[in-house]
């Protein structure tokens, strides 16, 4: 579990190749996330190095992609049974991504696209996405530059922010 503790966003990649095994691994973990009436709205795309500069385009935040060596796009399918919980299902893969890649010593980085309709248009355009698929979000992915990065910040737990029983 201290692996929850450690994970940071990375906005600093050294240039060293993230092999496509470890972003499997790390997508292998996105589809353990839980999924409401199990309807699995997840897709991905993997996009390498050369392809950063165009993604960079999407959003002021998308420059935070600049360093990284890989950037998974997750598309999710919106034409499933439940579609109230499908952020919530899509916001749980990511996570698990991300935590998985922490495991593997990888930095990441999750840059929102829906429901900025410029970022989703952009993605689907670039990508050449159709209805019902929505680019949800994309995850840089690298080693890290800071090696203090994933050091337990202890500051972020607030005991003020626990309520037991009522508000």
């Amino acid at each position: 579990m201290n692996k929850i503790f450690e994970r940071r966003s990375c906005r600093s990649f050294i240039d060293k190749e993230v092999d496509i095994s470890l972003v499997k691994e790390m997508i292998y973990a996105a589809m353990q996330a839980p999924s409401a009436m199990k309807q699995i709205p997840w897709h991905f795309v993997i996009l390498d190095k050369k392809e950063i500069p165009t993604l960079m385009n999407c959003s002021h935040g998308a420059g935070s992609l600049r360093e990284c060596n890989k950037v998974v796009v997750f598309i999710m399918q919106n034409d499933l049974r439940c579609p109230e919980f499908l952020e919530q299902d899509m916001s749980s893969a990511i996570e698990n991504f991300m935590l998985e890649g922490r495991d593997l010593g990888l930095g990441t980085i999750w840059i929102g696209t829906y429901p900025h309709t410029e970022r989703v248009d952009f993605l689907k355009d670039y990508l050449k996405i159709d209805s019902p698929y929505i680019p949800y979000a994309m995850v840089g992915v690298g080693y890290p530059k800071d090696s203090n990065l994933f050091k337990l910040d202890e500051k972020r737990f607030d005991d003020t922010r626990i309520h037991i029983g009522k508000w």
